[in-house]
């Protein structure tokens, strides 16, 4: 009779950890969703974060994850730092204050950028990975536009380039109404 009864008891503990699952429910006795592994660096995200899908962007070894949860920034940092060393990722520079600390990480050709801060409510730490590029690397901007973009002199990257109507450097310009006493550019 004993022998019935746990196993009865087994058998409904199992349904009812598998019933809580498909409620979304963590179950008790698993890993649990704060367990989750960082696709970007290959460990699991300090307990109490939880993955925010609709910020972060994966693509293959690259990309931005973003993670919240209710837990102190400093415990954040100090949990990550101790599972990357772990894994042989090297901490290469650390700049931090009171609510926000910015972290980069090295692992063979391997580069990482990790943001914690500490918001009104919750740490949001932003994890950002990718490989390392070559030394001479040139600065590529999303966009693919031309270095002067057709809006005026002004380049895709935000950068104010000259205008093609602009007159040459060293000219004479003015601004203005020169009964008002306009503006003008001269040469020096």
């Amino acid at each position: 009779m004993p022998r019935l009864f746990v196993t009865l008891s087994l058998c409904a503990l199992f349904a009812l950890s598998a019933g809580c699952a498909s409620l979304g429910i963590d179950n008790p006795f698993g890993p649990g969703e704060n367990t989750r592994q960082s696709q970007l660096l290959g460990v699991a995200f300090p307990a109490g974060m939880t993955l925010s899908g609709e910020h972060s962007r994966v693509n293959g070894s690259e990309g931005v994850e973003v993670a919240f949860g209710q837990v102190t920034s400093s415990a954040v940092a100090q949990n990550l730092f101790n599972s990357l060393q772990g894994a042989g990722w090297q901490l290469r520079l650390q700049q931090s204050r009171a609510n926000k600390g910015i972290y980069v990480y090295e692992n063979g050709e391997r580069m990482a950028v990790v943001v914690v801060e500490s918001q009104a409510v919750q740490t949001v730490m932003t994890v950002c990975a990718g490989n390392r590029l070559p030394d001479g690397s040139m600065l590529s901007l999303s966009g693919g536009g031309s270095a002067s973009g057709g809006d005026g002199g002004v380049s895709d990257g935000g950068f104010a380039a000259p205008a093609a109507d602009a007159p040459p450097v060293g000219t004479s310009e003015s601004w203005g109404a020169p009964s008002s006493g306009g503006l003008q550019e001269r040469e020096l």
